[in-house]
C-alpha cells in the first residue's frame, strides 16, 4: 500500500509532486538555463555591434566619429556654462538674461533637438527638473532664513580669553 502511493507520487515516468511544485515555484535548473540562453543572446549581439566591417573606409570612421560628438559636447557645454558663471557671475547672469526673452518655440525646437540624441528620458527628466525647481524655489525663504540664523551664530560666539603665556609674549613684542 505504502509503496503504491510512493510510486504513484514519486514514480512511473511523470513526477506528480514535482510538476505540482513547480506550478507555484519555477524551476532552478530551467530559470538558470533560461537566463544562460539570454546572457549569451544579450553578448552575441553586443559582439555583432562593436564589429568592425572589413570594407570601412576613412569616409566611414569620420561620419561614425561625427555620430558620436553631440553628446559630449552638450555636456562639456554644460560643465563650460558652469565654471563660466563662477568666473565672471556678472555676464552670466546677462546671459541668462537674455536667455529668459528667448521664444517658447525655438526653447521648443532646442528641446527636440536634445530629446531627439539623449532619447525621450529627456523630457520626463525635464518635466521632473522643472517640478523640482519650483519645490525648490518655494523652499528659498525657508533656506534665506536659515542661513541669517547661522549667521547670527556667528555674533554670538563668545571670544575665550586667552591664557597667559609670558614667552609668547616675549616672542611677539620681538617680532612685532
Amino acid at each position: 500500500m505504502k509503496m503504491k502511493l510512493l510510486k504513484l507520487l514519486f514514480g512511473g515516468g511523470a513526477n506528480v509532486l514535482r510538476d505540482t511544485v513547480e506550478v507555484f515555484r519555477p524551476n532552478a535548473e530551467a530559470s538558470a538555463s533560461r537566463a544562460f540562453d539570454l546572457d549569451s543572446a544579450t553578448l552575441a549581439q553586443l559582439s555583432s555591434e562593436f564589429h568592425q566591417p572589413q570594407n570601412r573606409t576613412w569616409f566611414d570612421a569620420l561620419v561614425d566619429g561625427l555620430n558620436r560628438l553631440p553628446r559630449p559636447v552638450m555636456v562639456i557645454t554644460v560643465f563650460g556654462l558652469l565654471i563660466w558663471t563662477a568666473i565672471d557671475p556678472i555676464r552670466m547672469a546677462e546671459v541668462f538674461t537674455a536667455w529668459a526673452i528667448i521664444p517658447v518655440g525655438l526653447w521648443t525646437i532646442i528641446g527636440v533637438i536634445v530629446s531627439f540624441f539623449f532619447g525621450g528620458r529627456a523630457q520626463i527628466k525635464s518635466h521632473d527638473f522643472q517640478r523640482e525647481f519650483a519645490a525648490t524655489l518655494a523652499s528659498a525663504p525657508q533656506v534665506v532664513a536659515n542661513l541669517q540664523a547661522i549667521q547670527g551664530l556667528r555674533d554670538e560666539v563668545a571670544e575665550t580669553p586667552q591664557p597667559s603665556n609670558p614667552a609668547l609674549q616675549d616672542w611677539r613684542a620681538e617680532h612685532d
